[in-house]
């Protein structure tokens, strides 16, 4: 189980990667196709769509590598290894799952409606809409998965996942 968990977490941030080359390669391209008065059809949404997918496929692999922004203003102030700052956490923890799963149920919805009623994109591209809003259900589903995957470890006497990344010092580049 923990095996395929992991494999999710790199999918999800290899999918959020390729999503952020797509912009990349998106805006070389274009600015190339000016040179000779050329442009990609709907390049704005694609660039949008593959934005919105870069940043939620990205949650859940960033959370485990203690890579978010966490205000832990409280959490700091509470001695290490007490009862008090484990309840605080896996509150925390919980709130989060509670909220992070409202956001992937009502994505999961919206993804559905679109499917149901073929709502296409109003641009250019004529594109069923349930293709790139099932990238942002995606990612909250698996970003939920995570926060439960934490809790259940934690409950069970391990570490979440954020913690031990912190302790090993794997932190984001910026903040060694």
């Amino acid at each position: 189980m923990r095996r395929a968990l992991d494999q999710l977490y790199r999918l999800c941030a290899g999918l959020a990667a390729a999503a952020m080359l797509l912009i990349a390669a998106l805006i070389l391209i274009q600015v190339f196709l000016r040179f000779f008065g050329g442009q990609i059809k709907s390049a704005d949404d694609i660039s949008g769509w593959a934005l919105v997918a870069t940043i939620i496929l990205g949650l859940a692999p960033t959370y485990r590598h203690n890579a978010h922004i966490r205000v832990t203003l409280l959490i700091d102030r509470l001695p290490l290894g007490t009862p008090v700052r484990a309840f605080v956490e896996r509150a925390v923890t919980a709130l989060s799952i509670a909220l992070v799963g409202w956001a992937a149920y009502v994505s999961v919805h919206f993804v559905w409606e679109s499917y149901i009623y073929n709502e296409l994109n109003q641009g250019l591209l004529a594109v069923p809409m349930w293709i790139p809003q099932f990238f942002m259900a995606f990612g909250f589903v698996v970003f939920f998965i995570a926060l439960v995957d934490d809790l259940i470890v934690d409950l069970m006497g391990g570490t979440q996942s954020h913690l031990a990344a912190a302790a090993d010092g794997d932190e984001m580049p910026v903040e060694r």
